[in-house]
């Protein structure tokens, strides 16, 4: 394959992922199936947390869960220290069966509901990241009602940095929904926050948005926390937590631009560590699609080839509801054969589509995949693993897709085609 994939390699016109060739897999698993190398994801995972430890001290990677919920990715990452970025009860279940200790758990969300909080509190959760005031105050409340003992709270707060990505993808607009407005964050504290009887305001949290490559950004996303971080001390608060969300981003094509993870380090751990605050507070970062999203193929099989005027069309099993990327954000994904009945070069270009009613429901335009396609050979989607299988859904009454995990050159089932 690449070097950017070095899990990825061919033997003849076969794809093997982690040492497993993707037919064989396929096979005996079924179609549409994703595989996730799981060693690529500790790999990456150590790559990330070696060079954000190198500039800082007491480091949490709280691997968001929303990214990749696959039991054996988050069993992989708890073992090596990562902690658990949750935004449901689901996924509070999730991160204490893969064994992460309540205290390195973050429970995030702009809309929770009384009971997601009551749950949170419930199981002690390191800290709870609030987006409105009113999330506070019923946290407060919840607690007295729940005969807790007190939790950590800290605000998402919402700075007004915008950074380039898709529109999709963006979540540090003033407009947008996530967060709470600086001002808004300052006059709570110095008013109301000491008020709370049960809620210790004790974070300062930001996310600016997915796919970001800039790490200037991620900078001033930085010097903005430190400097509230200051004004709140002022309020005789102690902030203890600093979680600088996720948002590294990922190159799905070779020419994109891409953000070393030592720059993106420098820009938040560096600069964080350098501050006062270093060594005073924990720095947390909510990593989760640039550790998974090389790790996992979404591997399909071509029902159909047929030409339609101009457009030669690859339809094949997987949908929409499989993998809804494409068709959501228009995401550019590299799909490659995974095995085919020939070996004929060919340079035809597919339209690749699956079988869900709608016109969207399209992976990729005008790809050359360097051979002649026939029904029943296998392609693979590639870079599948962050919100990849975790966005899946049973539209047009499809069950989920299959998903396999691969290590030291074996495979196994995670989770079979079901409703």
């Amino acid at each position: 394959m690449d070097h950017r994939r070095p899990h990825l390699s061919r033997e003849g016109t076969s794809l093997k992922i982690g040492g497993v060739g993707a037919e064989s897999l396929a096979k005996k698993y079924g179609t549409p199936l994703y595989v996730t190398d799981v060693g690529r994801v500790t790999d990456r995972f150590e790559e990330a947390k070696a060079a954000l430890t190198a500039r800082s001290r007491d480091v949490l990677i709280s691997f968001a869960y929303k990214s990749n919920s696959t039991i054996p990715v988050v069993k992989a990452l708890a073992r090596r220290g990562a902690g658990a970025t949750i935004v449901s009860v689901a996924g509070i279940e999730l991160a204490r069966k893969a064994g992460v200790a309540p205290g390195d758990m973050v429970f995030d969300g702009p809309s929770k509901s009384k009971e997601e909080l009551a749950a949170a509190i419930a199981a002690g959760v390191g800290m709870i990241n609030a987006e409105s005031v009113q999330e506070a105050r019923d946290a407060d409340s919840l607690c007295r009602s729940l005969g807790s003992a007190g939790v950590r709270l800290g605000f998402r707060v919402n700075f007004g940095i915008r950074a380039e990505t898709h529109a999709g993808l963006a979540t540090g607009g003033r407009e947008h929904k996530f967060g709470v407005a600086r001002d808004e964050v300052v006059r709570f504290c110095e008013k109301e926050g000491k008020k709370l009887k049960f809620v210790r305001v004790a974070g300062i949290h930001s996310h600016i948005g997915s796919q970001v490559t800039d790490a200037g950004v991620f900078r001033r996303q930085t010097e903005e926390m430190i400097d509230l971080a200051g004004e709140l001390e002022s309020f005789g608060f102690k902030v203890e937590e600093f979680n600088f969300g996720g948002g590294l981003g990922f190159p799905y094509r070779s020419a994109d631009r891409e953000l070393p993870v030592a720059d993106y380090a420098e820009a938040t751990a560096g600069v964080f560590a350098r501050s006062r605050w270093g060594g005073r507070a924990r720095p947390v970062f909510e990593l989760g699609r640039w550790v998974v999203a090389d790790s996992t193929v979404l591997l399909t099989r071509v029902n159909y080839v047929k030409k339609s005027g101009r457009v030669r069309w690859a339809l094949v099993d997987a949908g929409m509801n499989d993998f809804i990327r494409p068709a959501l954000y228009g995401a550019y994904h590299e799909i490659v054969p995974a095995w085919t009945s020939s070996a004929k070069r060919s340079a035809a270009s597919y339209d690749v589509a699956g079988p869900v009613c709608e016109t969207t429901d399209v992976f990729g335009k005008a790809r050359r995949l360097g051979v002649s396609l026939a029904q029943g050979d296998l392609l693979a989607i590639l870079d599948a693993g962050a919100y990849g299988s975790s966005m899946s859904s049973t539209y047009n009454m499809r069950p989920l897709a299959a998903v396999a995990a691969v290590q030291d050159g074996r495979g196994g089932l995670v989770s079979r085609r079901r409703f």
